[in-house]
Parts: C-alpha cells; sequence; structure tokens
C-alpha cells in the first residue's frame, strides 16, 4: 500500500472516532436534529422513546432527520452545535440535564428552533419545553403498588433527584397512600440514570427490608433495579415506557410475569407533534404540557402480569386515570 494511501486511511479512520455518535435516516435536508441524553436511540429509556417520536415524524412527514447519540455530559453543547450547523430547522435535546446548554444555544442561534424534554422553556423565545405530569403517571403507579402489596410495603428507585425524578417519586407515594393509608413507601435517588448494578443492588435492598412491589423510576439505573426484583419474585413498575417491551424484551426475559405496568409518559407523541408544529409553521415557544388530560401520561397494559391483577384493582386504574383527566383527582403533589 502507498504511504499516501495510509496517511489518508488513518486520518478518516481518527476523524471517524472523534466524531460523535450521530445518523441520518435520508439525504433530505434537515427539517428535525435530535440530541439525545447520555445513551443511544436503543436503551430502552426515553431516548429511544424521542428517537420513535423523531422517525415518525421522518415517515409521516417525508422530512430530512439527524440524530447525535451523546456519550458524556460534557458533549451536550457541541452535539447541539453540530446539528445547528447541519441546518436542522429544530433541534431537540432529550432530559432535563441538557437545560442550560438549550439556553446558551438558543441565545447564541436565535434563528434555529430548539425543544427540550422534561425541561421548561417557558422564557425563552426560540425553545419548546415538552414537560409532563409525572406526579399523575407515578400516583397511578403509587396505586397499582398499594392495590398488590401483599407485605404492606412498597418502594421506589429513583435516578437523579430532578424535577421530573421527584414528582415520579412523591406521586408515587401519594398515589399508593390513596388506597392504603398506611402502606410503607420506601424510596432512593441514585445520581445516575446509567447504573444497571446500582439499581439492582437498591431493589434487592429494599425487598430485604419487605418491599414486594417495586417502581423503577431512574432511566437505565430504575431498569436495573426492577430487573433484578422481577428475577427475584416481587412485582414490578417500569417508568416512562412500556419496559415490559423494553427491558423485558417484549415478554421474553426472566422476570416478564412479574412487570406489572410502567408509569409512561408519551415523550414520542410530544416530539412528533413538535415536529409537526415546525412542519405546519405553528411552532410556538413555551411549554408544552402533556397529562393525564390530552393522553400525554398513563399505565401501559399489564401484559404477562394480567391475570394475576383483579378485576376490581383494573377497575379502579379505570377509575384514578379519569379522576385526573376530569380533574376529580389531584395529586396533591408540590416541589419545594
Amino acid at each position: 500500500m502507498r504511504k499516501s494511501t495510509l496517511a489518508t486511511l488513518v486520518i478518516m479512520v481518527l476523524a471517524a472516532i472523534m466524531l460523535p455518535a450521530c445518523g441520518a435516516k435520508t439525504a433530505l435536508p434537515c427539517k428535525a436534529g435530535l440530541v439525545t441524553d447520555v445513551g443511544k436511540v436503543n436503551d430502552g429509556t426515553f431516548n429511544q422513546y424521542a428517537y420513535m417520536g423523531l422517525q415518525k415524524a421522518e415517515k409521516d412527514l417525508g422530512i430530512g432527520t439527524k440524530y447525535i447519540e451523546t456519550q458524556a455530559q460534557a458533549d451536550y453543547g457541541k452535539n447541539i452545535q453540530s446539528l445547528v450547523e447541519q441546518k436542522c430547522e429544530i433541534v431537540i435535546a432529550v432530559g432535563f440535564m441538557m437545560g442550560d446548554a438549550i439556553k446558551e444555544a438558543s441565545g447564541k442561534y436565535p434563528d434555529t428552533k430548539f425543544a427540550i424534554v422534561d425541561n421548561s422553556a417557558s422564557t425563552l423565545a426560540n425553545v419548546r419545553g415538552l414537560v409532563f405530569s409525572e406526579d399523575q403517571a407515578g400516583y397511578m403507579a403509587g396505586a397499582l403498588a398499594a392495590s398488590m402489596t401483599k407485605s404492606g410495603t412498597i418502594a421506589v428507585v429513583g435516578g437523579m433527584e430532578i424535577p421530573p425524578v421527584q414528582k415520579y417519586v412523591k406521586g408515587y407515594e401519594a398515589g399508593a397512600k390513596s388506597i392504603k393509608a398506611d402502606v410503607a413507601v420506601k424510596s432512593v435517588y441514585i445520581d445516575t440514570f446509567t447504573d444497571r448494578a446500582r439499581g439492582a443492588e437498591a431493589a434487592k435492598s429494599f425487598m430485604s427490608e419487605g418491599a414486594d412491589v417495586i417502581f423503577g423510576a431512574g432511566g437505565q439505573t430504575g431498569s436495573g433495579g426492577i430487573q433484578a426484583a422481577a428475577e427475584a419474585g416481587a412485582y414490578v413498575i417500569g417508568v416512562d415506557q412500556d419496559e415490559f417491551v423494553t427491558t423485558f424484551q417484549n415478554g421474553g426475559a426472566p422476570g416478564a410475569d412479574k412487570i406489572i405496568s410502567s408509569a409512561m409518559k408519551r415523550v414520542d407523541q410530544a416530539v412528533f407533534l413538535t415536529i409537526k408544529d415546525v412542519v405546519d409553521g405553528k411552532f410556538t415557544n413555551g411549554d408544552m404540557l402533556y397529562s393525564a388530560a390530552n393522553g400525554g401520561i398513563g399505565l401501559a397494559p399489564y401484559n404477562k402480569a394480567d391475570g394475576a391483577i383483579p378485576a376490581e384493582v383494573k377497575t379502579k386504574m379505570e377509575e384514578i386515570l379519569k379522576g385526573l383527566k376530569d380533574g376529580s383527582i389531584t395529586t396533591g403533589v408540590t416541589l419545594n
């Protein structure tokens, strides 16, 4: 091989290594770009659901899209900038932790539209915040957990102690207490969303303290917790998406019969509708709230655990969802 050819190959390889993990589904100009939080678009967390919304927009709206998978929090800013420089009309950031990076980018690139999942953007002129009533989803999860516990003790493995996770955890306790005032609700916040082993350790610790229903509200950390708990025989509840499909491989993974539901928020729908607004010329800044009232949150199907859920519990869950939708039930959750 000639030296010049070898040198060219080396440069190409080094360039590929230095680039962020990214992709483009079409050769069309980029209408919408997506930057994940730390993790990949198939990681079973809401990174994946946000990506599903991007895919739907590409398919249904016939637009060009791009995405970048963030490797570390320090990369938020440069990943956002990369998509701006690739002329994406809107850049969507997945996750509360990207708030500072989006705020900086919005000022630096006033002609680009931005959106951020799980963070408020009420004061930024070119940013839409996609926010959810996690307390409502957590409330339903807690009511289901309290209805299914035999020990009288339930638990939640939370991720980082940020507002969306706090609302899940507080909602879970409120929902549980609405069913059984004396139920014991144990909880922990773990300072990462990507450590499945620490999530598993926390879940096992709760089980040793008597918890027989465990809610995972912390990305992959929570998923590790519910997977370990389910394999050990406890009932579990997933978060954000239907974890029966993701974490439990559509029923193919051990413990799949123990996941009784998931507290869902429709990140996919929020991302799709935001992109559609851009395509239709209807994009507005400010916060867009997704709640029980507009189908933004709810419980996933009972799946393989369906036969274990008493009919009266299913009826109660339907009543609670109806009450949350029409406002006759409120969670009472506030963040200090």
